[in-house]
């Protein structure tokens, strides 16, 4: 049983890194050199496993939350002022 939960989750996992338009493998190299980014998308991905929401849901629900978390004025990547968007 506990195999079947393994790669269950494992398929999860990958179906929603694909799903973001990642390489597998570049994903889980910058996961494992504790990139930000992919750190912040794999405790989202856990976080929404854990709460048994499908992978469709979960992709949602990660575009959603990456949207906000890249486009608040406070966690913003370009500090520049006058900087602004066409």
């Amino acid at each position: 049983m506990a195999s079947f939960t393994y790669n269950k989750k494992s398929q999860f996992i990958v179906d929603i890194i694909l799903a973001l338009h990642m390489k597998l493998d570049e994903f889980i190299y910058n996961l494992v050199h504790h990139s930000p980014y992919e750190t912040i998308l794999y405790l989202w991905i856990h976080k929404l496993y854990l709460k048994g929401k499908s992978c469709d849901e979960a992709i949602q629900l990660i575009y959603k939350a990456r949207n906000i978390v890249l486009l608040k004025k406070e966690n913003a990547f370009c500090k520049n002022p006058s900087f602004r968007l066409a």
